[in-house]
């Protein structure tokens, strides 16, 4: 055997091994590539918000009031949020979501049944029950501006002595593209 021969297998060995470490590479660097465009985007930094549930006891119509305002942090478009509405008590158990917001209802300034997924009745819908969730308002949710809804009484009630009694509201507001939860208020009036 000629020593020429013997030096060219160390050198298809070496040039063999480093097409295998190249393949290997490329194959996961794809596989973890596409891990990273998998993930969400950031949800937007809402620094604080201020909830409030405003029960009328005189006024049947206008007496479960949710406000949540946003007090500092970045703007978030409505149609990027869902709002998480949960009653509970000794006569309730209940759940509605507002979705594809911004709504469009039948009257001025309020949500369509398209609105509401779970239990479409826990929301009232009538004439300007919601504020900057709707399409007449301006559909950003800014600091100093405020998040207002309606909780029926009908299905829901929070006033002292009344039927369906309810004793705790839940409100989560959720921001969709990173489903980070951007704002949660518990209310027990």
């Amino acid at each position: 055997m000629n020593q020429q021969d013997r030096a060219v297998t160390p050198v298809i060995s070496t040039i063999l091994m480093v097409a295998i470490v190249v393949i290997l590479a490329a194959t996961v660097s794809v596989f973890f590539l596409g891990v990273v465009e998998d993930v969400n985007e950031p949800a937007p930094n809402v620094a604080d918000t201020t909830g409030e549930f405003v029960i009328d006891e005189e006024d049947a119509e206008d007496n479960q009031i949710v406000r949540i305002t946003h007090i500092a942090g970045d703007s978030v478009d409505v149609e990027n949020i869902e709002i998480i509405v949960r009653a509970s008590g000794p006569d309730v158990d209940t759940e509605a979501r507002l979705v594809d917001l911004p709504g469009d209802g039948f009257f001025t300034r309020s949500l369509a049944d398209s609105n509401i997924d779970g239990n479409d009745d826990l929301i009232d819908q009538g004439f300007e029950s919601a504020r900057i969730i709707v399409v007449d308002d301006s559909n950003t949710w800014t600091a100093g501006t405020t998040i207002e809804f309606r909780i029926n009484t009908g299905e829901a009630d929070f006033r002292e002595g009344e039927s369906p009694e309810a004793d705790e509201l839940e409100v989560l507001i959720v921001h969709t593209p990173s489903n980070a939860i951007i704002s949660e208020h518990t209310f027990a009036p």
